[in-house]
Order: structure tokens, then sequence, then C-alpha cells
């Protein structure tokens, strides 16, 4: 099995590859298949977090505008240290520099504990398993909505990975900490896991 840094390497030349435009028009197919999949959360007024792509990411944004249109509350991360939180997003006219090169709600905005996350990554798999950038950011959110929710404090959120169908490999290389999926979505379609 190929590690994670050799994985992470490839996969990131492998998305890096794809030219903007590319990028563009599968980020608006993902959003066609994610929304009409969340579109019964987004109706029930579900705050879902989206994320400010970097690099040659998948965008989230496309699809976190149709599930607004479609009732659902937007909110972006925003990283101080090693600890990431959700803001809610209300204009992308009041963003500011969030941490990890992305942009996110300026510090007044209110906090989000969302229910729908939609997540960034360098690889994933059918089971679930997912390959962020390494530093352990939504892993360690996760974690923490999962123990609350494991104690009666809030619920789970329901976690989408958001990526390029050439993302997809057979198999991801997971750590104890490591939370899986609850579903992929890219531009060829939805994938429960």
């Amino acid at each position: 099995m190929t590690g994670k840094p050799e994985l992470r390497a490839a996969l990131r030349a492998t998305r890096d590859a794809i030219d903007t435009s590319a990028r563009a028009a599968r980020s608006t197919r993902l959003a066609e298949h994610g929304a009409a999949v969340l579109a019964p959360r987004a109706r029930s007024g579900a705050i879902v977090a989206a994320y400010w792509p970097i690099r040659s990411e998948a965008d989230s944004r496309p699809l976190a505008r149709l599930l607004a249109a479609a009732g659902a509350r937007l909110c972006l991360p925003v990283v101080d240290g090693e600890v990431m939180t959700f803001r809610a997003w209300h204009s992308d006219r009041d963003l500011v520099p969030a941490g990890f090169g992305a942009l996110g709600p300026a510090a007044d905005a209110p906090e989000c504990a969302p229910d729908v996350v939609l997540a960034p990554l360098l690889a994933c798999d059918r089971r679930g398993g997912r390959l962020g950038w390494g530093r352990g950011y939504y892993d360690r959110m996760l974690a923490a909505r999962d123990g609350a929710a494991a104690r009666g404090a809030g619920q789970r959120p329901f976690v989408v990975g958001v990526a390029f169908a050439c993302q997809l490999v057979a198999a991801v290389p997971m750590d104890a900490h490591d939370r899986r999926l609850d579903a992929i979505v890219t531009e060829e379609g939805w994938l429960p896991c």
C-alpha cells in the first residue's frame, strides 16, 4: 500500500494537472449531483459548512449556493492555531484570510455547528477513507463534534467529501483518529460510503 505522503503527492499532481476551466466545469457538475441528494436537508434549514478552495481543490461553493437557494444556512471554516471553527457565511465581500491560505468570515460572524460538512480532500475511497492535506483540522473538529454528539450535546455532522473523480482511489491509508466520510460527490455522481 502506498503511504500517505506518496499518495498526497501523486493525487495533488493529478488534480493540479486539471486546467482551471475544466475544474470549474467539474465543480458545477458535482454541485448538481450533490444538490439533488442534499436538497431535503437544505429545505429543513440545515447548516452546511462549505470551504473556500485553495490551489486546485474541487470548489464546494457552487454546491453550497444551490443548497442555500433551497433553504440551507451556510458557514465557512476559520483556522486559529490548531483549532478550526465555522462561522456564518452571508457574503463574499465580508471574507478575510481564515488560515491555511483560505478565506472565511471575520471574527464578528457568529459561530456555527454544521449539520452537513462539505470536506475538501486530496484522495478518497468508496469506504469513506479521506486523505486531506495532513494537518488534521477536519479530523480534530469532527472528533470533537462526534464526541459531543455521543454525550448528547448536539448531533454528529453528515460529512461529504467533495472531489473530482480522479481523486477516488482503491484504498486510503487510515489511522485510528481519521474520520470516515458519509458520502462523496464528484462530477460523475453521488457515492454513499
